[in-house]
């Protein structure tokens, strides 16, 4: 070994946790058994079921620990080896296969340390070796799903989908929104062309954010995408949609598994109607649109980059949904940001009058116009599959939402609906926006069901109705829960087990004995659900809002300003609350 290759593998040795604090002979009799090794973004360094032959440093760049995800067909991150960490003493130790898959996140720079007889024999020379061994395989042990919540991204790459587009001014718009949230670097062809591993990790260690802009030759631009956690691909809105010129960004088979985004610049104003899809249809896979108009929706695309961002959900509860609107005024007069919006039934149709920038007056009529004087629940039918036929309320919603697209709504969306055919929540981020409204609302019994490609869709407040998971796991970690289904939300005054006769049960109702209705029955009954999952999902909120609307009944909309102010009022003190404790 070159005796600057030799003084470069000491010091990195002693930068480690493993063998940081061992003596210098003893490091020094370790480097005849240490190789040098480079990878290149994407490429594995070992496959879970190998055989384990050696530990490796990582000197530079980081690594990825890749595991089983949900199903057999698809892998999850389960953890990030930065440098100066090291990786795969576990399976040598244990003499074990190794029980995960390792890639190179970035382009790296390794030592790779051979031999199992040789850690042992360490080990058992050097005992404070060995506490510290053992505390890094404890620590991976306790590598969970949610292990990546305090990895947030650092590093992306910017790629035009074709040479005319602004991409530098668009990455100096990025560049200033990120920096609201900490230091960060433009890294350009001028820049970073043909520097090594180290220069570029030396770059992630001095800043928080860095951004590469791929505005050089193919050899660049692919340096770009090696060395992103996340794909930023422009285009533009108004040009023609066409396939992604990059193949690794088209197919989604990336073996990094990581995000893509699609940045749609736009003119001032909503996005125009079903042109997303254009440009989705491009993609195999999950990719995340964002309309790009100014310098709002670049603060907010560089929250949401960063994990910095706040999602709002909103419950289903009936009439108590009007309480949702003197939420949304509360957080707006207080400057809280909205950058995702979600939600179950009503919930989900009052977040997407947020998610399309309905001012408050916009979204305040356009609710009262639906639910109180469109009377959505009017047009009684024979009840072989509901008690309405609901036409009235696909009228109301369609004539709410027009032809918007979820994926053309200028801030993130979601809403919920349940599949009964499959047994499962579906979540909607695409497709028709009345649609899937009108699908998460259908209480089972009250409206018909939302027949789509051979399953049945009916309220997604069956299976979840506060679905703060999905916020989560879209990887919103500010997160604002408004629950206003409520578990009193069908009390009984009296205690009866068989109706009366009709004449018994007209004459009871009026001296004030009144049974609960069928449609009250059927609207709390898609609402129950398991403490433990409801616990679960509330427990992911970092601000859980509970509007005491206690004694409105679920159909009451005659009460509908008086829920919008009351909490208003409740989410106001809320937050005078907080920052009174946090002053």
């Amino acid at each position: 070994m070159h005796a600057d290759s030799v003084t470069t593998s000491l010091r990195l040795l002693q930068r480690t946790a493993l063998f940081g604090e061992l003596r210098g002979e003893v490091l020094e009799s370790l480097l005849p058994h240490v190789e040098p090794l480079q990878l290149t973004g994407g490429e594995t360094l070992f496959r879970r079921g190998d055989a384990s032959d050696a530990v490796y440093v990582v000197a530079s760049g980081s690594l990825g620990v890749f595991g089983p995800g949900h199903s057999s067909q698809h892998e999850r991150l389960l953890g990030v080896v930065a440098s100066g960490q090291t990786v795969g003493e576990l399976g040598l130790l244990a003499r074990r296969e190794r029980m995960a898959t390792v890639r190179a996140l970035r382009d790296c720079a390794l030592l790779r340390l051979r031999g199992a007889e040789l850690l042992l024999t360490l080990m058992a020379e050097h005992p404070e070796a060995l506490a510290r061994t053992l505390r890094r395989l404890l620590e991976q042990v306790q590598w969970r799903e949610d292990a990546l919540d305090t990895q947030a991204p650092r590093s992306f790459a910017l790629l035009g989908a074709h040479p005319g587009l602004p991409l530098r001014a668009s990455a100096e718009q990025l560049l200033r929104a990120l920096g609201q949230l900490g230091s960060v670097l433009l890294v350009d062809a001028a820049l970073g062309h043909g520097r090594d591993p180290a220069w570029h990790d030396q770059r992630e260690h001095e800043h928080e954010f860095v951004v590469y802009v791929a505005d050089g030759d193919a050899a660049w631009r692919a340096t770009c995408m090696r060395q992103a956690d996340q794909f930023l691909l422009l285009a533009a809105m108004d040009d023609a949609p066409a396939a992604w010129p990059d193949p690794l960004c088209r197919s989604g088979a990336d073996s990094l598994l990581r995000p893509r985004h699609l940045l749609l610049l736009g003119a001032e104003g909503e996005p125009r109607a079903q042109a997303t899809m254009g440009w989705l249809r491009g993609f195999e896979g999950s990719v995340s649109p964002h309309h790009l108009r100014g310098p709002a929706d670049w603060d907010r695309l560089a929250r949401l980059l960063a994990r910095r961002a706040t999602g709002l959900v909103l419950s289903g509860g009936g009439a108590r949904g009007f309480g949702h609107l003197g939420v949304v005024r509360a957080l707006r007069e207080l400057g809280v940001p909205i950058d995702a919006i979600g939600g179950t039934s009503i919930g989900a149709i009052v977040a997407a009058g947020v998610a399309c920038e309905w001012d408050d007056q916009t979204l305040l009529h356009a609710m009262h116009r639906a639910f109180v004087a469109g009377h959505p629940l009017r047009d009684l039918t024979l009840p072989l599959i509901a008690l309405t036929r609901g036409q009235r309320a696909t009228r109301l919603l369609r004539a709410a939402f027009g032809p918007r697209r979820i994926e053309d709504l200028p801030i993130p969306f979601f809403c919920i609906s349940s599949n009964l055919s499959a047994g499962r929540v579906d979540v909607h981020t695409r497709g028709v926006l009345w649609k899937w409204l009108r699908a998460g609302a259908a209480i089972p019994g009250l409206l018909p069901p939302v027949l789509d490609d051979g399953m049945v869709h009916v309220d997604g407040a069956v299976l979840n109705n506060l679905p703060t998971d999905v916020m989560h796991d879209a990887g919103m970690r500010q997160l604002i829960a408004v629950d206003i289904g409520g578990e009193d939300a069908l009390p009984a005054g009296f205690e009866d087990a068989v109706l009366p006769t009709l004449p018994r049960l007209t004459w009871q109702w009026l001296h004030g004995r009144q049974w609960p209705s069928l449609f009250s029955i059927l609207a709390r009954s898609a609402m129950v659900h398991d403490d433990a999952s409801s616990k679960l999902r509330r427990s992911l909120a970092t601000h859980l809002l509970k509007p005491p609307h206690h004694a409105t009944g679920l159909l009451s909309w005659k009460d509908s300003l008086r829920l919008v102010d009351s909490a208003y009022d409740y989410t106001m003190r809320y937050f005078e609350a907080v920052r009174s404790r946090d002053a």
